[in-house]
């Protein structure tokens, strides 16, 4: 199992991104090779945010095209969604404290919590930088 961060669904829902080559070719890796792609429902709703952000994309996606998009993609059998636990929630408070983070380290801490607590050892990440500090996960960067 490899987990993914939300920036992962980006590049690959956008076919124009810089990195959607490099990010495809990485997934493709890590499937052929067996892994499964995990990550918690908040990524979905992160990529939704985000997909959608005119801010961030011209165009973005609508919404719609986001929704088809993430419905298609848990679709394939080698992805699978994570649950949050009491115990991943009791894992982002313990670092959210013992590290001190802020309100914009929340989301992240908590994708890092539940992989851990589901036993998931690997991240597949443009931003390996965010998860450092937690010293549980090997990140994979396309």
């Amino acid at each position: 199992m490899i987990g993914l961060d939300c920036n992962i669904l980006v590049q690959l829902a956008f076919a124009d991104h810089p990195a959607n080559a490099n990010t495809l070719a990485a997934v493709q890796k890590e499937t052929g090779a067996g892994s499964k792609l995990v990550f918690p429902a908040l990524v979905v709703n992160e990529f939704l945010h985000v997909a959608t952000d005119a801010r961030r994309f011209v165009p973005p996606l609508t919404m719609t095209e986001a929704l088809d998009w993430i419905e298609d993609f848990l679709a394939n059998p080698m992805v699978e969604m994570l649950a949050p636990t009491k115990a991943s929630v009791d894992q982002t408070f313990r670092w959210m404290r013992s590290f001190n983070l802020g309100r914009k380290r929340i989301l992240d801490t908590h994708l890092a919590a539940v992989l851990h607590t589901n036993g998931v050892r690997r991240l597949l990440t443009s931003n390996p930088g965010d998860f450092t500090i937690f010293a549980v996960l090997e990140t994979v960067t396309p």
